[in-house]
């Protein structure tokens, strides 16, 4: 079948012939993006002969179509707030204070006695069926433990179901639409089990993933498109596709590490924090595993991705199956290297289920997985087109450039391509964002400096990750406050403890992808990289003031010039 008719037969894929629909369906209308490429991908699976997805299971799923989100809003007169560009928590205040219809009602009654377990309460709105725009984390989604009395689970669903709706209306989703000029979106919700099992006051998956079916920003020469690429974590999947430390895997070879194989990076890059679902305060828990080494007990299989770290003489080495004893400066990292010499398996099956989607669908897809090494149990939790993204452009770097004129040069970047003739830099200097004490204030003034360049494409320089979590390390700002920029740099330096993880998998890229956006990582560990500090420096009495100590714009002429064939890129001027 040609490509073009399978991508017709997806966007015309009808999910109210699937067996489960009618009687786990309330409401009328449609059931957005997330249901409707679940729903395709168990289609495929119960038609193939393969035996290896005899192995695929899927989780228990219910879904709310989109006439029930137009009923709430209108029964509980709620346009108006909703489109009157007020602060958003007033937004989802009226929205937790609107009541859903007495039929509506009776129905998700009915449905929570069919809900034993804790689940999960998701957006599946009409535009996260888009094939040019990726709507990942614009829209909520929220756990539920699914513990207490049966009023009490009830109103836990009704209050997840209402915040997805109210979700529609935060400033990320409507700064993505008006960018994207995108219209007339309304919210289904997919509820669905969460996968893994409970441990002691915690309910998470052993291992949770996402992978893509095509690698557009290779690492190395050596990773082959075809072949796909895979995230992997210990724990909830939030920590899979934010910007987060995780195993990133060309399915080419998968020892071929993003960030090298030296001791101290792989231990840096590695993932210490996971996020697990407390069945007693339901809301998500965020542990450092060295903090919780007691939980080694439910885990047989831990010594498969977890090493030690030993920091007085830089190396890594197995764990065994008792508690590590750990000296100082020594932790535990969750590198997940011997699970590639143990689990074969699991990565075949990955790549032959992301093969057979992508033939089926004619597009390149991403899924989301969980999987119990234990019991050898692969969940797929979602399937969705992947976007086709340009191919490698061939980019000339400049050769015998002064060094003055060279102010970044990185061997770490996501994609090639060129900016040339930029007249504004926005710089945030790491040292000074790491002595202020509100890091936040740091976000507010480069997002306002965002909306203040739009349509420049201006470069934007500063310390660790561009969106972490963590204050500390890096400016916590939402990929909308820098989606104006051209090119993203992220300042490696070891000393101040900021650190660039090129986010391979995570939501941030899918942006970054989306919008035609560069990246490069410049970092003080690596010898052919360089940050000319003493340019910045040298030029800060003529930077434009801003409205933050921390935040400079340069003016000038800039260039920037990417090529990931050869993992060099840089950022010049001749001022």
């Amino acid at each position: 079948m040609p490509i073009g008719s399978k991508i017709t037969r997806y966007l015309t894929f009808d999910p109210r012939l699937s067996p489960i629909y009618n009687n786990q369906t309330i409401g009328s209308g449609k059931v957005g993006g997330k249901a409707r490429g679940l729903l395709f991908a168990q289609q495929i699976l119960r038609q193939s002969n393969n035996p290896l997805f005899n192995r695929v299971t899927f989780p228990v799923s219910y879904f709310i179509a989109t006439g029930v989100f137009d009923d709430f809003i209108t029964q509980n007169q709620l346009q108006h707030i909703a489109e009157s560009g007020r602060d958003f928590k007033q937004i989802e205040a009226a929205f937790m204070k609107g009541s859903f219809s007495p039929a509506v009602r009776n129905q998700l009654a009915a449905l929570i006695n069919h809900l034993p377990f804790p689940f999960t309460v998701r957006s599946s709105s009409l535009l996260e069926d888009n094939l040019r725009c990726s709507f990942a984390g614009k829209y909520l989604t929220t756990f539920v433990s699914n513990t207490g009395n049966y009023e009490d689970r009830l109103a836990a669903l009704e209050t997840a179901i209402k915040r997805v709706f109210a979700s529609i209306y935060s400033p990320n989703a409507i700064e993505y639409r008006r960018k994207h000029n995108l219209h007339g979106d309304k919210m289904a919700v997919l509820i669905q089990q969460l996968a893994g099992k409970e441990r002691g006051l915690y309910f998470y998956p052993e291992i949770a993933g996402v992978g893509f079916s095509k690698n557009y920003r290779r690492w190395s020469k050596e990773v082959n498109k075809e072949d796909g690429v895979i995230r992997l974590v210990f724990g909830l999947g939030t920590r899979c596709v934010g910007r987060e430390y995780a195993r990133t895997f060309s399915l080419t070879d998968l020892n071929l590490r993003p960030e090298g194989s030296n001791p101290w990076t792989v231990a840096t890059y590695s993932q210490e924090r996971f996020d697990v679902l407390s069945t007693v305060t339901n809301n998500i828990r965020v542990f450092n595993i060295n903090h919780k080494l007691d939980i080694i007990k439910y885990h047989p299989c831990f010594h498969e991705y977890a090493q030690i770290y030993r920091a007085e003489d830089e190396r890594i080495e197995d764990i065994g199956t008792q508690l590590p004893v750990l000296g100082p400066g020594d932790k535990v990292v969750l590198t997940f290297q011997n699970f590639v010499k143990s689990r074969s398996e699991f990565f075949r099956l990955v790549q032959t289920l992301m093969i057979a989607l992508e033939e089926e669908l004619g597009l390149p897809v991403d899924i989301e997985f969980t999987y119990e090494p234990e019991d050898k149990l692969f969940t797929l939790v979602q399937m969705r087109p992947l976007p086709s993204y340009e191919e490698y452009r061939a980019v000339q770097v400049p050769r015998n450039l002064p060094a003055d004129n060279i102010l970044l040069k990185g061997s770490r970047m996501l994609a090639s391509g060129v900016l040339l003739g930029v007249t504004r830099l926005v710089y945030v200097d790491p040292y000074l964002y790491q002595q202020a004490e509100d890091k936040l204030s740091v976000a507010r003034e480069v997002a306002r400096l965002n909306r203040l360049l739009e349509g420049e494409r201006y470069i934007l320089v500063g310390p660790g990750r561009w969106g972490s979590t963590k204050a500390e390390l890096g400016v916590p700002v939402n990929y909308n406050q820098i989606s104006n920029a051209g090119l993203i740099v992220e300042l490696g330096i070891r000393a101040a403890n900021f650190v660039p993880e090129l986010p391979y998998g995570t939501r941030f890229f899918h942006d970054l992808e989306v919008d035609n956006i560069l990246y490069l990582s410049v970092s003080d560990t690596l010898s052919d990289n360089r940050f000319n500090s003493a340019w910045f420096r040298s030029r800060a009495a003529f930077a434009e003031p801003t409205g933050h100590p921390v935040v400079s714009i340069y003016s000038g002429i800039f260039n920037a010039y990417l090529d990931s064939e050869r993992r060099e890129g840089c950022v010049t001027t001749h001022n």
